[in-house]
């Protein structure tokens, strides 16, 4: 087993964002049975599945054949503390009726092999309806009759969002696996001066633009920035980007000898995925998509 005699951790979601990390103990019969759901849970995501360099832009089918890792990924020192010593680490005791606000809960084991020390560690998104709180009355079925339970206590799912294993990182969603680890040092997305730049782009026309720069989203940001950093405002007039926009049967309008980037968010989307090569045509139905990622075919 990956995880045999683990130790079950909860990275704690504090106000300042520093790392918490709490031991939850447990019976040794609950403690092999997360094992094995750990286990269960790591093999499931890699297994039979082919492996994908994590660049922030192709997402791939989370019952598909892929996932995606970062190598040479860098464990929080506070995550390498508490698997290495376990023991020095304050239990997880809840002072009230409710237990403090839990970020992930995971798994690790430590190894040293010929003197370098090796982390293997699974971790799971911890989600509110996790919780089980004394302030609601549970019932559990025993026999044929449900009896009331009111200790609190936390639920653990069958699945998980993350694996570090001999460096690397693993995971099927970045968007569960942005919510465990910080994952910004590892793609780019646009700055609030890379957005100020693509709005003053010569080649760009956006009315709201002051607006945009100061809501832009994560899938925004990280558009924006592939668009510029592939050169197409560079390297393609505003018009023969509006002639290929419209083969693929994109309208596009163009002001000026610019591009206009929609005010209307919806319209915004397709513009900015157009741009970044994420929106085509149906070889056969003639039908317009919209990806939600991109890799380059092999």
């Amino acid at each position: 087993m990956m995880f045999s005699d683990s130790v079950l951790f909860a990275w704690m979601d504090t106000k300042d964002k520093s790392i918490q990390i709490k031991r939850v103990v447990e019976d040794r019969e609950t403690q092999k049975a997360i094992d094995h759901l750990f286990d269960d849970a790591s093999n499931q995501m890699v297994a039979d599945k082919t492996p994908v360099v994590f660049d922030g832009k192709y997402t791939p089918d989370p019952d598909g054949a892929e996932y995606l890792f970062i190598e040479g990924f860098s464990l929080p020192e506070e995550i390498i503390s508490a698997i290495k010593n376990p023991q020095a680490l304050e239990a997880l005791e809840p002072e009230s009726d409710e237990i403090p606000k839990i970020k992930a809960l995971f798994v690790g084991v430590h190894s040293t092999v010929n003197g370098v020390d090796t982390y293997t560690a699974a971790f799971q998104k911890f989600k509110s309806d996790q919780y089980i709180s004394a302030k609601k009355i549970h019932l559990f079925l025993s026999g044929n009759t449900f009896v009331a339970d009111n200790r609190i206590g936390i639920t653990i799912g069958k699945h998980i969002d993350c694996l570090f294993i001999e460096g690397k990182l693993q995971f099927t969603s970045f968007f569960f696996a942005r919510q465990v680890f910080n994952l910004s040092d590892y793609y780019r997305e646009a700055t609030n001066s890379d957005i100020v730049d693509f709005i003053g782009n010569k080649a760009v026309s956006m009315d709201d633009g002051e607006a945009f720069s100061a809501a832009a989203n994560s899938w925004e940001r990280r558009k924006i920035a592939s668009i510029m950093d592939s050169g197409i405002l560079r390297d393609y007039t505003a018009a023969k980007i509006k002639s290929i926009a419209k083969q693929t049967g994109i309208e596009l309008s163009v002001k000026d000898k610019k591009i206009v980037i929609p005010t209307d968010k919806k319209k915004r989307r397709i513009v900015l995925a157009f741009l970044d090569e994420e929106v085509y045509k149906g070889a056969f139905s003639q039908t317009i998509y919209q990806t939600n990622s991109k890799r380059k075919a092999k």
